[in-house]
């Protein structure tokens, strides 16, 4: 019971921890966007739409009538945070509708390398030689899985996974830098951006019962729970260093949609994704 406290209580570890078990859950996303069989914006509304009920309890729970005052405090960056995590899950569920799953993830694990980019030109923190070095080989691996989906068709999901994981890493920054930030608000207010931002493409006929269980899934309980266990690990630990999970995302979505649909990835995707995991591991023994 000891150790139990003293690791809840020790900050980094924590942080590690919560970053570590959010990325475990998000793995399920691909599957349940896969499962359900209809367009990526139909999802995506309704992962928002879902998600708002639930977020709504816990933000009046923990805030209760504070909500207006830190609204009021955090204004600019709350929202531009929510609107970049609106941006990012609509634009993740859209990859993996558009090419295969392993891509999506693969090229998600270079999120380490993004994050310590946009921190060093956005809030002047060092990077090393081996860092660059460290981003060069994530981006010829991310160069060689692109290459893969110009001849299989993919190319716009590994775009759109391309944007999920800048603006991912971008708001890893940004939780960084406004440690005081309320985190149950930026994960209800994010919803309701994707709400708008798909309200239009959104096909609501398209809902039939197994894609209902699968946003419903998604919304209430894998999105949320994920989404606050990312955000509450950068008040523990650096924006790098929380990214450096993601490949934990990249081996287990990869194992669903292998087990579920016998979907192998491509030679070029095993090419690329050993060259961007080896390149991640390679500048993370940096902060060592």
């Amino acid at each position: 019971m000891r150790k139990i406290k003293q690791f809840s209580h020790s900050g980094r570890p924590f942080g590690l921890f919560l970053s570590a078990f959010g990325m475990f859950i998000v793995s399920t996303d691909s599957l349940f966007t896969r499962v359900a069989e209809i367009d990526g914006w139909t999802i995506a509304f309704f992962v928002g739409v879902f998600s708002v009920p639930s977020m709504s309890i816990i933000v009046w729970k923990t805030l209760g009538k504070n909500i207006a005052s830190e609204i009021n405090n955090y204004r600019w960056p709350l929202f531009v945070s929510a609107a970049l995590a609106a941006v990012g899950t609509t634009a993740f569920i859209q990859a993996v509708t558009r090419t295969t799953v392993a891509n999506v993830v693969t090229i998600v694990a270079g999120a380490p390398i993004f994050a310590g980019l946009i921190a060093k030109f956005t809030i002047g923190e060092e990077t090393s030689g081996r860092i660059w070095r460290a981003i060069s080989g994530t981006f010829f691996g991310i160069l060689i899985i692109v290459s893969g989906s110009l001849a299989t068709g993919g190319l716009g999901g590994d775009l759109m996974a391309l944007l999920a994981i800048l603006v991912f890493s971008t708001n890893l920054v940004i939780w960084r830098h406004f440690k005081e930030m309320s985190r149950t608000l930026v994960v209800l207010i994010a919803p309701i951006f994707i709400m708008l931002f798909t309200f239009i493409p959104a096909q609501f006929d398209a809902l039939d019962k197994r894609a209902l269980l699968c946003t419903l899934g998604m919304g209430l309980f894998v999105g949320p729970i994920a989404r606050l266990c990312m955000v509450s690990a950068t008040r523990h630990a650096s924006a790098a260093e929380v990214s450096m999970f993601t490949p934990v995302e990249t081996i287990f979505a990869s194992l669903w949609v292998w087990l579920w649909f016998d979907e192998v990835p491509e030679v070029t995707t095993f090419i690329g994704g050993f060259l961007v995991l080896a390149s991640v591991f390679y500048g993370i023994r940096s902060n060592k």
